[in-house]
């Protein structure tokens, strides 16, 4: 099974760029991608070990923050806070239905080994079905060993297109989404602060000049739509992996309609 991922190529194009506009300063540039998808613990341990890898991206998470650098600028300009979900035709009434967060807990949620959404999940005391490989988090949904399987906007259209004829009976919510903070991030191994440097540089530097808007709008058009319509509820869901502190340095960055969504979570609270 391939994943969809039109947001890894808008990241690996932004990647790209970010070295590309920093050329004149920090010199030339190679980039060379594994072949293969691996485990996010795994290319933790890549980036520890300083070897394998030199960049990765995750969403945030307290483990990754303290074991390489961050590289302080939200690649997706927060849409996968928005978070859509999967399910199957006998639970889609119920879930177009759910009116507070607490209405969540009639459900069990798939999800995947070292999601960052584990966490804020695990923190609430939602019940969580584990699978180890992408793959067959779709055959357990399928089959009924859980209810919802959380996604972005841009995999869940992405993955419907590409899954939906091998899994007839999958379908989503286009009424019910959680909504919390979830950045994702460039991390550099911490033996190459150099490259963070660079990274960052170029990424505010492609931002101040329009070219990353270019890019979101050619790879997220879709996705976009789907979390700006009038029809979808959201509903509030802390991520504990985030300190108010990382949202305000992320706030110039993010969506406009997101940001008037997520600061009263913010603004408010203390920082932890």
């Amino acid at each position: 099974m391939n994943r969809a991922s039109s947001h890894l190529q808008y990241v690996h194009a932004l990647l790209e760029l970010s070295l590309e506009s920093t050329r004149q300063e920090f010199g030339e540039f190679e980039i060379r991608y594994h072949s293969t998808e691996t485990l996010p613990e795994r290319q933790l341990k890549g980036l520890e070990v300083g070897e394998q890898f030199s960049v990765t991206v995750s969403h945030a998470k307290e483990r990754w923050n303290n074991a390489a650098i961050r590289v302080p600028f939200p690649l997706v300009r927060g849409l996968a806070s928005y978070r859509l979900f999967f399910t199957t035709p006998n639970i889609l009434p119920a879930l177009n239905k759910v009116s507070s967060l607490k209405d969540f807990y009639q459900f069990s949620f798939g999800q995947g080994v070292g999601w960052s959404t584990s966490r804020f999940l695990e923190d609430k005391h939602f019940r969580i079905v584990y699978g180890s490989r992408y793959e067959g988090l779709f055959v357990m949904l399928t089959a009924n060993r859980f209810d919802l399987l959380m996604r972005s906007p841009y995999e869940l259209t992405g993955e419907h297109v590409n899954l939906s004829q091998q899994y007839p009976s999958l379908t989503y919510s286009t009424r019910t989404a959680m909504l919390t903070y979830l950045p994702m991030y460039f991390y550099v191994s911490d033996k190459q602060p150099e490259l963070a440097a660079r990274i960052e540089k170029g990424l505010k530097t492609a931002f101040q000049a329009g070219q990353l808007d270019a890019l979101y709008e050619k790879y997220f058009h879709s996705s976009l739509a789907l979390i700006h319509s009038p029809e979808l509820n959201v509903f509030w869901i802390d991520n504990t992996n985030i300190t108010t502190q990382q949202y305000l340095a992320d706030k110039p960055y993010l969506l406009p309609s997101l940001i008037k969504q997520l600061e009263p979570h913010f603004v408010s609270q203390p920082q932890h």
